[in-house]
């Protein structure tokens, strides 16, 4: 080998031997299981592998719990192997799809199923949430190979865009900005190497924990990096086209897939939010803004506008000029006007929170090239917002529904299911309800208590605020239920629980089982919130409802025994002997029941021959009591008298 060809080999052996070395400690670590990122999935203990469960901390992969608390996914849970007859759909997105501020049954995701059940009785729907707090779409991409490989939907969902900015790899977080997208994309592959995670587990060592605040407040407060992104800047430029290309990319990964996908566009509060920081580069816009804000106020709104619109001709890209001639067009009834200056305030808010019109556009664009399904969410909640102009009637911040605004874009989703054609034609006699399925007064509070102190923080507005000083949205008991739930953490159910016993003391049935059936919507395979609607029902005297709700509980419960008992009680209660008999007869022989109880459901059992004039049944039934307990004087007195009847 000539000189030359030895320096090569040597220069090519030297560059390549850290390479090696990285590829062999990667290699060792997985055989190892050492460092392993965090999965997506787990197994439900006991399930034999075949129940999967969302992860709750699979946003370690992402997150850095040394910058911010960890948001969580939402542990859905479902069969590795799809059931037949199952329509499955995988929800994608942000804090909106999550559900923030509220939980549980209140998100879209669950009301969505919710509405395809009743639509669509005699087939299984399943609805699973993978939305997740302060990510952007860079993390919906990095996940989806994974979800779409292991749920197997049958069609997706996607609601995000409002992250672009400040979720995690957005361009003006704090969390991993992402400036260039293969940058970014390249991340995101390393992430998912046992190396990195144990680089990363190596440096938090030597990193602060932050301190105990609220999860999601603690995020929004952690992920500004820029408040100055102006409209066009290249910064923004950058941003609208990763966003697009991201958007494209989960919608070709779809259709590669075979999957069917609704894109929806986005909602945010235009009308009740003023713009958090508004660029200035003339001085005297100041003084015309308080101008026209004192005019405003004492009702001169033409003068105000004049004001307004004096600022906006000294500084076209101020934020708040934009808002306050929308506010002077508002009050001098020009709904239209108005509409499209708050869009332009929205637009020129630098603190990129909610996304703008041209996000909007980009969906709508993506959808129509890709012919992918569409929901025109700005058009439903303009709809449904006074004068046209979405603001806190349905929002509870900057862009977050309140529990009628996710079931507003739960119904929007569910017509944009039927225009897929995804499903057949619906049940003709099933009409969408006009509120939630299953949200209560206790619902509200929850969410609301949960936000209302970071309504008063940076970069809201700031006040000095408590709990305490919170008015309640509904019942006050409902209040003070949500606030210790909140303070003591312990479990969801049991504070609707709680309220339900708030409501039976008051003698007001309705609402007790109205929080019940909140639980029984977000765990709709739990048979326990059957069994106390079937209790009020018993409280109420009403045996037709109480069988009924009991066969909701038998067909979700592994143990039958006592709730087969139980119905066998009620249909005799009215006078249904047949069915009382088979109920009891299943009873009597439930392994489920302890002994005792076994031969009261006998006892009974003999009880309801004999009233149904089949006497030799009830001796044979009473004969087999004494058999097993001959101490069982009930049965040895009845089947006395049973044998002097003729």
């Amino acid at each position: 080998m000539s000189p030359r060809a030895k320096r090569i080999v040597f220069w090519i052996a030297t560059l390549m031997l850290p390479v090696a070395i990285l590829v062999a400690a990667e290699l060792l670590l997985r055989a190892t299981d050492t460092c392993a990122p965090e999965p997506l999935f787990t197994e439900v203990p006991g399930s034999q592998g075949a129940l999967l469960k969302f992860n709750p901390w699979a946003t370690r992969l992402y997150f850095d719990s040394t910058q911010c608390a960890l948001p969580n996914l939402t542990p859905e849970l479902f069969a590795r192997d799809k059931p037949d007859n199952t329509f499955r759909i995988l929800c994608l997105g942000e804090s909106t799809t999550a559900g923030f501020p509220f939980q549980s049954q209140v998100p879209f995701p669950p009301q969505l199923r919710e509405i395809l059940a009743h639509a669509y009785p005699h087939k299984r729907i399943e609805v699973l949430n993978a939305g997740i707090s302060a990510i952007s779409s860079y993390v919906v991409l990095d996940m989806l190979p994974e979800l779409l490989g292991t749920t197997k939907p049958d069609l997706v969902v996607v609601y995000m865009g409002h992250n672009e900015f400040y979720g995690i790899y957005g361009s003006g977080s704090t969390l991993f900005p992402g400036e260039k997208r293969t940058l970014v994309a390249l991340m995101l592959r390393l992430q998912h190497l046992h190396l990195a995670q144990m680089v990363k587990r190596v440096l938090n060592l030597f990193r602060s924990h932050p301190g105990s605040q609220a999860a999601d407040r603690t995020l929004m407060q952690s992920v500004v990096g820029n408040q100055d992104i102006a409209l066009g800047s290249p910064q923004y430029r950058h941003t609208m086209e990763a966003f697009r290309a991201n958007l494209q990319a989960i919608v070709d990964l779809c259709k590669d897939k075979g999957v069917p996908i609704l894109l929806s566009n986005l909602v945010s509060n235009y009308k009740d939010h003023p713009p958090f920081h508004s660029l200035s580069a003339d001085a005297s816009t100041d003084d015309f803004l308080r101008a026209g804000d004192t005019l405003l106020a004492n009702r001169h709104y033409a003068d105000a506008e004049a004001k307004f619109q004096a600022a906006w001709r000294a500084d076209s890209g101020s934020a708040d000029a934009w808002f306050g001639i929308a506010r002077a067009r508002l009050a001098e009834g020009d709904s239209a006007g108005a509409f499209q200056w708050y869009a332009g305030a929205k637009d020129r808010d630098a603190m990129r929170f909610r996304a703008t019109e041209e996000a909007n556009g980009i969906i709508a664009d993506v959808a129509s090239r890709s012919h992918a399904g569409f929901v025109d969410m700005m058009r439903v909640f303009r709809n449904a917002s006074p004068a046209g102009i979405i603001g806190g009637t349905l929002m509870v911040d900057h862009l977050h529904p309140n529990p009628q605004g996710y079931f507003l874009m739960a119904e929007a989703f569910y017509r944009g299911v039927l225009s897929l054609g995804a499903l057949p034609p619906p049940d003709s006699s099933y009409i969408v309800p006009a509120s939630p399925y299953g949200v209560t007064d206790l619902d509200w509070e929850m969410g609301l208590l949960k936000i209302f102190p970071m309504l008063h923080e940076w970069p809201f507005r700031q006040a000095r605020v408590t709990r305490s000083d919170y008015h309640p949205h509904g019942d006050t008991a409902a209040t003070r239920i949500a606030l210790q739930y909140i303070r003591e953490g312990f479990a969801w159910a049991r504070a609707h629980d709680m309220m339900a016993h708030v409501y039976l003391d008051r003698k007001d049935f309705e609402r007790a089982k109205l929080e019940y059936l909140a639980v029984a919507v977000y765990q709709p395979e739990d048979p326990w919130p059957y069994q106390q609607i079937a209790t009020v029902f018993e409280l109420q005297g009403d045996w037709p409802r109480r069988s009924a709700a009991l066969r909701e509980a038998l067909m979700r419960s592994p143990i039958k025994g006592m709730l087969a008992y139980q119905l066998a009680l009620s249909e005799e209660k009215q006078g249904h002997l047949k069915q009382a008999i088979v109920a009891m007869e299943f009873a009597s022989g439930a392994p489920d029941l302890k002994r005792e109880e076994r031969e009261n459901a006998r006892f009974y059992l003999a009880g309801f021959l004999s009233d149904s004039g089949q006497h030799e049944q009830a001796k044979e039934v009473l004969l087999a009591i004494l058999s097993e307990n001959p101490s069982f004087v009930p049965a040895r007195t009845f089947l006395q008298q049973l044998e002097r009847t003729p």
